[in-house]
Order: C-alpha cells, then sequence, then structure tokens
C-alpha cells in the first residue's frame, strides 16, 4: 500500500492486517498476515475503526474477486492491488462524504457561500488534503469524517435535546474513537452540552438520563476496540504506542506546548496558517456562539495538551480530528473574504492549497523542517515551475525568458554562462529539480555536490537553439578500477570522458540539432558506482561516482 516514507507505508500496512485476517483468517493472529504483505510479524496496536469502515466496500470487492474464480483466476489472499485500492478508495469516499456533511453544519453559523469556501479551506489548508491524496490507506480520512458526525451530532442534540439525539451523538463518539483512540476526547463536546442544560436546573433527570444514554452509547460503539486489546493485550483498555515505547512515548514533564503549534518541524500553524485562522475566528464566535465555543474550547485545548506529550509531538497531522471543530471558527473569519467575491475566494484557495504542497515537498518524513520563509519560497517556485510548463506549450522561448526573469539566472543570455553548482542555483529547482545530486558539499577545498547514483539530470531552460559547448567541471572518486562519464543532451550522445580523482574540466560540444528552445535535459552517466564510505571508510553509504563543481555554457556559431 502506498505512502510516503517507510513509516507510512507500514502504518498503512498495520491497519490492513486486521481487515485481511479478519476475512481470510478469521482471527486476529496477524503474523501471517505481515508476512504475506511483505513484512516482519510484529505487534500491531493501530486501531480498528478505519478497517471496519473499510470492511464494506473491501467485502463487496471480495465477493466479486471470488466469484472471478469462475472465469479461471487464481483464489485471492487479500494482497491482490484490487484490494489495497478498495481502502483508498473506501478512504476517499468517507472523506468527500464528511466535506459534504461539514459543509451543512457550517450553515448553522454562515451562509451557503461562506460555508462552501470554508470546507474547501478546510479541505485544503489543513491535514485532511494529505489524508485524502497523499495516504489513504491511513486512518485519517475516516478520522475526519467520524469527527463531523460528532459535529452533526452535536448539533442536533443542541437544537432539540432528546435520548435518541444522545444515542446518536454517543455513536459517533464512540465512532471517532475507534478511528484514532485519542480523539475519545471529542466525548466532551456533546458531554459539555448536556452538563450545561443539566446545570440550568430545569429537567435534571431527563438530561441525566441523556448523559447515560451518551456515555452507553459511545462504549456499545467502542467495543471492537476493547474486545481486539482484550483479545490480543489481555487488557480492555491501553495506551496504543505507550505498549510500544514504554515510558518514552509521553513526556508529562516536557510538553512541547509551543512547538506543537510553531516549530518549523511540525507545527500546526506553521504548517497549515488556515488553522491559525480558524483559532483567531473561534474567538469572534465567542461573541456569537459563547455556548459553542465554551463546549469545544476543552477539547481541543486537550488534544493540543495530548500532541504536545508524545515523543514525535510533531506529528502535525495528528490534529485531523480537532479539523471540523474548528471550521466553525474558520467560516466566521471568512465571511468578509467572501464578500470580495468569487476569485478573491478562488485565489486563496489556491495559494492555501501551493503553501500546503510546498510544506509536502519539503518534509519527505515528519520532523524534516520547514521554516515559513522556506515553503513560501518553495511555493512560489511551484509557481514560477507550473507557469513556466503552461506558458512553453505555446512558446517555449517566452517561457525561458519568464523564468529567467524570476531566478534572475536566465542562461545564456549572453555570450556565456556559468553556473555554481555548489551553491542553491536556480537550475537545480527550476524548471524541475535535478536528480541525484546531493546538498552542497565541500571536496577538496571546492564548493560541489555529489553525484549519488549511476547518472545524475540537469534540466536547462534556454532560449538559445544553436550550438553549445559544455565546460563541466568535476572529479571522480576514487576508485581501483578507472571510471568514465559519458553526457546526453536530450537523448543524443555528446561525449565520453575518462575521469581521474581530483578536479578537471570536461568539455564536449552540443550541436545545434540536439539544442531546442525550452528545457533542455542534461544526463551524465557513469561506468561505476562506488559507495562513498566503502571507499573512504567514512561518511554515508550511498553510491558517489563523482562530484561537480561548475557548469559553463558557450554560445557556439
Amino acid at each position: 500500500m502506498g505512502g510516503a516514507g517507510g513509516d507510512a507505508r507500514a502504518d498503512s500496512i498495520h491497519y490492513y492486517t486486521y481487515l485481511r485476517s479478519m476475512l481470510f483468517d478469521h482471527d486476529l493472529d496477524l503474523a501471517n498476515d505481515y508476512t504475506l504483505l511483505g513484512w516482519y510479524p510484529q505487534t500491531n496496536v493501530l486501531p480498528v475503526g478505519a478497517p471496519i469502515l473499510w470492511s464494506p466496500l473491501v467485502v463487496l470487492v471480495h465477493v466479486g474477486r471470488e466469484a472471478a474464480r469462475l472465469f479461471g483466476l487464481a483464489p485471492p489472499n487479500g494482497t491482490e492491488p484490487i484490494y489495497q485500492a478498495a481502502v483508498c478508495q473506501a478512504t476517499l469516499l468517507y472523506g468527500a462524504a464528511g466535506l459534504f456533511l461539514l459543509m451543512h453544519a457550517l450553515r448553522r453559523w454562515v451562509g451557503p457561500a461562506v460555508a462552501f469556501w470554508a470546507t474547501v479551506l478546510a479541505w485544503v489548508g489543513s491535514p485532511v488534503r494529505f489524508y485524502l491524496s497523499v495516504l489513504p490507506g491511513l486512518a485519517h480520512g475516516v478520522e475526519f469524517f467520524a469527527a463531523v458526525l460528532v459535529l452533526r451530532t452535536y448539533q442536533s442534540l443542541r437544537e432539540r435535546p432528546d435520548r435518541a439525539r444522545a444515542l446518536k451523538a454517543g455513536a459517533a463518539c464512540g465512532l471517532v474513537f475507534l478511528a484514532r483512540s485519542q480523539d475519545g476526547l471529542l466525548l466532551a463536546l456533546p458531554a459539555i452540552e448536556l452538563l450545561w442544560r443539566w446545570r440550568a436546573g430545569a429537567e435534571r433527570r431527563r438530561h441525566a438520563v441523556m448523559a447515560v444514554a451518551l456515555v452507553a452509547a459511545f462504549v456499545v460503539v467502542a467495543l471492537p476496540q476493547i474486545a481486539v486489546w482484550q483479545a490480543m493485550f489481555g487488557t480492555p483498555l491501553l495506551i496504543p504506542h505507550e505498549r510500544l515505547h514504554g515510558e518514552a512515548f509521553l513526556h508529562r514533564d516536557q510538553p512541547q506546548l509551543l512547538g506543537t503549534l510553531i516549530s518549523p518541524r511540525g507545527g500546526l500553524f506553521t504548517s497549515y496558517p488556515v488553522m491559525l485562522l480558524a483559532v483567531a475566528g473561534l474567538l469572534v464566535l465567542a461573541f456569537r456562539d459563547p455556548r459553542y465555543v465554551i463546549a469545544c474550547l476543552p477539547v481541543l485545548l486537550a488534544g493540543w495538551y495530548v500532541n504536545a506529550i508524545v515523543f514525535d509531538w510533531y506529528q502535525v497531522r495528528r490534529f485531523t480530528g480537532a479539523v471540523p471543530l474548528l471550521a466553525p471558527g474558520l467560516a466566521v473569519a471568512l465571511i468578509p473574504v467572501v464578500r470580495a467575491g468569487v476569485i478573491v475566494c478562488a485565489l486563496l484557495a489556491f495559494l492555501v492549497l501551493r503553501y500546503d504542497t510546498a510544506v509536502d515537498s519539503l518534509r519527505s518524513t515528519p520532523g524534516d523542517p520547514a521554516p515559513v520563509r522556506a515553503v513560501l519560497s518553495q511555493a512560489a517556485d511551484d509557481l514560477a515551475a507550473g507557469t513556466y510548463e503552461v506558458v512553453a506549450r505555446a512558446s517555449p522561448r517566452a517561457a525561458t525568458r519568464l523564468l529567467g526573469a524570476y531566478t534572475g539566472q536566465p542562461l545564456l543570455d549572453g555570450e556565456v554562462t556559468t553556473v555554481d553548482l555548489g551553491t542553491d542555483a536556480a537550475i537545480l529547482r527550476l524548471p524541475r529539480p535535478a536528480r541525484h545530486l546531493t546538498p552542497p558539499a565541500v571536496e577538496d577545498g571546492v564548493a560541489s555536490r555529489w553525484v549519488n547514483d549511476r547518472e545524475a539530470r540537469l534540466f536547462l531552460p534556454l532560449a538559445w537553439n544553436g550550438a553549445v559547448i559544455v565546460t563541466l567541471r568535476a572529479r571522480a572518486l576514487e576508485t581501483a578500477e578507472p571510471q568514465a562519464m559519458e553526457a546526453w543532451w536530450n537523448d543524443v550522445p555528446v561525449g565520453r570522458f575518462p575521469m581521474r580523482p581530483e578536479w578537471a574540466d570536461y568539455r564536449f560540444h552540443v550541436p545545434a540539432s540536439a539544442v531546442r528552445p525550452g528545457t533542455n535535459v542534461l544526463v551524465l552517466r557513469f561506468d561505476r558506482g562506488p559507495v562513498y564510505h566503502r571507499v573512504r571508510g567514512e561518511g554515508p553509504h550511498e553510491v558517489r561516482p563523482a562530484a561537480l563543481s561548475t557548469l559553463t555554457l558557450h554560445r557556439s556559431y
């Protein structure tokens, strides 16, 4: 099952093993399921809510797959891609349903247009987008859906409190607990509403009965998780990841309260600025609907604290379950923006989406720093690259000149251009990121980048379409066997050179027939792929055939 990084892929497999084991083996012995899915057997502490909600679609696929045996297909074992696709599709369906339900729920506080745009921004400006588009094999899409149900049932209970609505609210809270056990905190939202009414003094017994119904429904829906914990770990209640990490899982004496909000490693507001706008909107909403804000504030504060005391507090996407509770504040904050018109709202949503995807580009694994300034720079680069690609379809030269104006580093605007590859040169990012080059390093006193594969690729935007002379300053890693480099320009071989383990210039001529306006692809291929650590006894355990220092382009007539 797909993922962005090994840990994320492992989590998706953890979730799916429950479903596969119950569907095919009818037990909770997951050892063989991990083996079939290509992983070593391990302890699974993840909640069972997502597999339960995925199961209707997966069972439907399973029935179809079993029927296909009549036409000669082999018996399925649950590892076929169609089962994993069903899981992802189910998440998308629940996520989409959650968005529509959220939009309807927001109509309590704002008009239809504001509710629509608040829902759009809650989608693209929160962890929801990531878990619906990048990692649908995890539980967070289902978690979002269940949290929206909590908000909807809270509204219903508040409008007309009765036992049936209390049961529905408790069931919704139980469902979100099944999806992510820490989200059991959302039970406080309807509970505080009932406490509010009980303290008012009227019909206290009736409201007490509703509170009992609320808790009872929560427990009944939560029973599958309680039963699984009892069967697998011998206890009905569990702090799941504490079972894996021990006491180191929670740092109650050192909560990262500020870091959880503003750290570049994974602060909620630095990663998703729209959520800061939502909090500001809650302050405004407190004057219009203090009852809602008072009810949701303890839930939000408790969720903040729980995230802050976990050892990997920078996992900002743990806030997915809080997004529906913050959405009313976001809606109120957007009222003046929506008055400005559809174009302004669409532009805001587009920019929020670009910011979010820029964070993803910088944070390949949880905890990678993504400072706001770097995110804004990445978002600007992404916009420039997208604009370049669109314009280049009609006029490659115009696109190249526009890109050069943006970067301030046009190639062959004059007779000669030299690019220092040991710096953050624009051609290493735009129009496409260079491939298989390390971050800058110093080799023999020269700023450079190592090639970390058997080939490297540079994407060179040129308005010039004549012949080009290319001079590359490079050095090979020391190897027992001689190293050689082959250069290709737009799939045309333009030179082959023996290399030495010292800095030298390698020059090759690119004929005019191989040069084109727009993006030109320079590929450097190496005969040998020595592992740096094996050669030098230190440093990274990765292939590094050569280091590159400068690239010089000359016009040739």
